[in-house]
């Protein structure tokens, strides 16, 4: 299960070469590993190595081929009866360098809980060390980039998703009183390498990027994450946390931490795609020796396809979680009003399936129905708004979705495990259950267990997720 996921540019002229020596200086350099300096004394080129020091795995590569370079490192280690495996990979190309980091953690039995990751160290050696490049017109720091009053249309860009940066915006509005809510470079130190922390100069300037967004930018000191490439938006307010900022910070790491190991990083910057690069090389190479060795070639052939196969299910899942994504926005567009008109203006609630919040209105108008007084004033509205907006079928087609995916669970397999995705769950494991979560909104979390000898374990669950849900 990936438990963290990342990646930016570096500071321009670094070299692939110097991301691999800073890997390896970080696996040496922590407390609990065996490995000694001597172990990295040698790096490939254009091959790959794997050493082994107790229960501990590393695999240092690297490859050049034409204009680009990769080179990465892949560390595994067990310890708890749980495995942890963190690949680290930069590509130069276009006088570029991209860097990636990967963590997942895999249990080897189901009683024992997985841990929640924590953002891994060597991302603060690489920005100290190396330095972060321009993601689009951001830096890559752990401080807060301050917005002058001119750059109204360059945040409007970053709020709408259509600016170049491929890290999400972490936006610090400026409070009633002008000022930020929180310590903004603080917030910056924290989410380094996750987000940018994005500060707003002024009141006035907030007002006048509302309009540029046609108001969904975050204000009077709330703090909004954006995504680029997309128009989702999660707002924070430090009264959700008793004014607590570092409760504010910690869950906003938290969500972000979340969300990016859900997304697929760059399919030309992972460790996959290095070793199908590597094996492609290889392959060339046996060609250009006129090696005649059916083995040489079997060996990289192999290499290449297994590379390929990661590859296609990281594509895979990539694709599962888009589709969630465009149901979702899809949804939030076709809404009961929008700011522009409508009867209601929407709060902060956004439709998590096509035209929730307009359908809930709706019923509830309808059950209202009972304590009105007939031939009323109130009686006439009410069934006018009715007939002008016909209640849709959707919840009720979930419902029945859920239920019929469920009825006779027993365990996840993977065709309960595909249709609870299609339906807009996403799944992880925690011991002896999954925590299922709709589209990605942790109010809405339920558990199922891994296996159940009860059968009416999956209706259960079923009725509990409808009646919260649907």
């Amino acid at each position: 299960m990936i438990t963290f996921s990342t990646e930016f540019p570096l500071a321009s002229g670094i070299g692939t070469d110097a991301v691999l020596r800073l890997a390896c200086e970080w696996v040496t350099g922590s407390p609990h590993t065996s490995f000694a300096e001597s172990s990295f004394a040698a790096t490939p080129t254009n091959d790959a190595i794997e050493l082994r020091a107790g229960n501990e795995t590393a695999t240092i590569a690297s490859v050049v081929t034409g204009s680009s370079e990769m080179a990465g490192l892949l560390y595994r280690r067990i310890d708890a009866g749980l495995e942890w495996s963190t690949s680290i990979v930069a590509r130069r190309e276009g006088g570029e360098t991209l860097f990636s980091v990967l963590v997942s953690c895999e249990s080897f039995g189901t009683a024992v809980s997985l841990p929640q990751a924590k953002k891994p160290y060597i991302i603060k050696q690489v920005l100290r060390t190396l330095g972060g490049g321009e993601d689009g017109v951001i830096p890559v720091t752990d401080k807060a980039f301050e917005l002058g009053e001119a750059h109204a249309s360059a945040a409007a860009a970053l709020i709408e998703g259509v600016a170049k940066n491929r890290l999400p915006i972490v936006y610090v509005s400026a409070g009633f009183d002008g000022e930020p809510a929180i310590d903004a470079n603080s917030l910056a130190a924290y989410v380094s390498g996750l987000a940018h922390v994005v500060v707003e100069p002024s009141r006035a300037f907030s007002s006048k990027l509302r309009e540029l967004v046609d108001g969904r930018n975050v204000y009077g000191g709330t703090v909004g994450v954006y995504w680029p490439q997309s128009r989702a938006r999660k707002s924070y307010y430090l009264s959700m946390f008793e004014n607590d900022a570092r409760a504010l910070q910690r869950t906003l790491s938290d969500d972000l931490r979340l969300a990016l190991s859900n997304r697929r990083l760059s399919s030309r910057c992972t460790w996959a795609h290095l070793q199908e690069e590597l094996s492609r090389y290889r392959v060339t190479q046996l060609r250009e020796q006129g090696s005649s060795s059916l083995n040489d070639y079997v060996e990289a052939f192999d290499a290449e396809l297994r590379a390929k196969e990661t590859r296609l299910k990281e594509a895979e899942d990539e694709i599962q979680r888009l589709n969630a994504e465009i149901r979702r926005i899809s949804a939030s567009n076709s809404s009961i009003a929008t700011s522009g008109g409508g009867i209601l203006v929407l709060g902060k609630e956004h439709d998590l399936y096509p035209n929730e919040v307009r359908d809930t209105v709706i019923s509830i108008l309808q059950a209202s129905l009972s304590g009105v007084r007939k031939n009323s004033r109130r009686e006439h509205i009410v069934h006018d708004l009715m007939e002008a907006n016909p209640h849709s079928n959707h919840a009720a087609e979930l419902a029945k979705g859920v239920k019929a995916i469920l009825k006779d669970y027993r365990t996840m397999d993977a065709r309960i495990r595909g249709e609870l995705i299609r339906l807009g769950f996403s799944l992880s494991e925690d011991g002896k259950h999954f925590k299922i979560v709709y589209h990605g909104d942790p109010r809405y979390m339920f558990v199922l267990p891994k296996t159940s000898s009860d059968y009416r374990a999956g209706r259960n669950a079923a009725s509990d997720i409808t009646g919260i849900l649907f």
